[in-house]
């Protein structure tokens, strides 16, 4: 009987044994499932660095490294191969935690001692369009011109996708630049090699490289997807050229998110900053969440409640200032006039009683009114004897200073084009004048200052800015053929005198502005 019970105790304990294991099994189980499936097939890498002796066909011997979910999973190795295609043991499958994003690839080369790096490069989840097999052929960073080709398969779990779809979602495809600049030698079709990086906030993706073209379309590993959070307004667009040491930039665009018309493609042609008037054209497809509406819509009130503060300020003290100015016009004879003294009443005098300023700092003596009076009485001053007279020989001289222009630039002369102003009194050529060409920026500055010729009270001045297609040799008072006019401006009579100006003036094209501004100063002066 004990034998008996002992062994109904061992069997029960067993099958207790058994039901626990089942259930950490199903637990084990339901867990694994609650883990999102990711899988990459390396296919081939290309131009990789050869990092062996190099003799007798000895180059490197590559493999790849694959990182993900804090584990790590290697190709075989290819020997002797600086372009190798991987065909079998290239399929691997990763079991992702929530907050696993980042995936790392890494070629390596297999030596007997010490592996080296032939390069790596990173991969985001979050900018993978889930449920479909998405092929990339990245750039390999520190490998030169080294790149990796490989395919991802990710599927998220419910959870997952659920939180992804908490947030806006937007796909990017990349198809093609034009007129981009050459930064290579030129020689022998040499130009540069151009791919695009596509940055959303932290997230960062890039197309492969085109070798030798400066109207480059893409037609693969093209199109990308970001999830965008509420502090995400723009997309970051920049056009590369792939060099051995480093590569250099051909020119720069930022999109706004917002300006995309939601569920639906979007195409967009952005002139590249600082691109010589290259364009690179996209197509976006934005699917925002309601509360990402909110939130744009917030900032913007935001922006313009800020704009129309300092607005409000603004007038603010213009209003202070011509309530002053009203309350001084007023009162015009009292706040002109100021008593004389008796010494101060013969300097009047003795001046002839015009264009008297006397400040109150000014120590007069009886001695010096005397010695002036009498100096009149010798030499009589023309004011005091014939006014009429003197006003009609006054003349009046117009000093110009040409200081600086901004925002100038042109589709054919590019963003930095060599510019110089004229400007000159309407049918008076005698009058006009050329400033000298300041090279290579769109903000010039020439600090220009002479007197205008045959200037008259109601004269007005027009103003043109050129861009030269030259070396920048430009004979004084002339103006080349081929020169490209950038704008024009005019400055009425009115405006500058007898008060002067100095102030900013818009440059147009016929109706069109420009969006370019210059800017001068005019000051007319009386002459005897």
């Amino acid at each position: 009987q004990q034998s008996t019970g002992s062994f109904v105790s061992q069997a029960s304990n067993q099958r207790g044994v058994q039901f626990t294991s089942g259930a950490s099994r199903q637990g084990m189980a339901s867990r694994e499932a609650e883990k999102s499936v990711l899988q990459i097939r390396i296919n081939q890498a290309k131009n990789l660095t050869n990092r062996d002796t190099g003799l007798f066909g000895d180059v490197s011997d590559p493999y790849v490294v694959v990182r993900a979910a804090k584990t790590e999973q290697k190709t075989a190795t290819i020997d002797n191969d600086l372009n190798p295609v991987w065909q079998d043991q290239n399929l691997f499958n990763f079991q992702l935690e929530a907050d696993d994003n980042a995936v790392e690839l890494e070629v390596m080369n297999s030596n007997t001692f010490r592996d080296t790096s032939l390069g790596k490069c990173q991969l985001d989840l979050r900018s993978i369009q889930p449920g479909m097999w998405v092929r990339f052929n990245e750039k390999l960073v520190g490998g030169l011109k080294g790149e990796l080709g490989f395919d991802v398969f990710f599927k998220p779990t419910a959870y997952r996708k659920l939180t992804a779809e908490q947030n806006s979602v937007l796909h990017l495809r990349i198809n093609n630049a034009r007129n981009l600049m050459n930064k290579d030698t030129g020689v022998f079709g040499d130009l540069s090699d151009p791919y695009v990086v596509v940055k959303v906030g932290p997230l960062e993706q890039r197309t492969p490289a085109i070798d030798d073209n400066l109207n480059p379309d893409w037609r693969e590993a093209n199109v990308f997807t970001f999830q965008i959070a509420e502090e995400h307004a723009f997309v970051e667009l920049e056009v590369m050229n792939a060099n051995l040491i480093r590569d250099d930039s051909l020119g720069k665009a930022r999109l706004q998110i917002s300006r995309f018309q939601p569920d639906q493609w979007c195409r967009c042609v952005e002139k590249l900053e600082n691109g010589g008037g290259a364009t690179v054209e996209v197509d976006a497809y934005f699917k925002p969440t309601p509360h990402y509406h909110l939130y744009s819509a917030l900032q913007q009130a935001k922006e313009a409640e800020q704009k129309c503060a300092s607005e409000a300020t603004r007038l603010a003290k213009e209003v202070e200032m011509a309530q002053h100015a009203r309350k001084w016009l007023a009162n015009l004879e009292e706040n002109t006039k100021m008593p004389l003294s008796l010494e101060e009443r013969d300097w009047q005098h003795a001046c002839g009683g015009r264009n008297l300023v006397a400040p109150a700092w000014i120590t007069v003596t009886q001695t010096q009114v005397e010695a002036l009076v009498r100096a009149r009485d010798l030499h009589p001053h023309p004011v005091a004897l014939f006014p009429e007279a003197a006003l009609q020989k006054r003349q009046h001289k117009l000093k110009l200073k040409i200081m600086s222009a901004s925002g100038l630039g042109s589709d054919t002369l590019g963003y930095q084009p060599n510019t110089y102003c004229t400007c000159e009194v309407p049918m008076k050529p005698d009058s006009r004048l050329q400033t000298a060409v300041v090279a290579g920026t769109s903000d010039p500055e020439w600090r220009y200052s002479r007197s205008v010729k045959g200037y008259m009270p109601g004269d007005a001045l027009v103003m043109e800015v050129y861009g030269v297609f030259d070396d920048g040799s430009q004979q004084p008072g002339t103006r080349s053929k081929v020169d490209e006019l950038l704008g024009r401006a005019f400055l009425p009579g009115e405006k500058f005198y007898p008060n002067g100006y100095d102030g900013l003036l818009n440059l147009t094209l016929g109706t069109r502005q420009t969006g370019a501004k210059l800017r001068v100063t005019a000051l007319v002066i009386d002459e005897a």
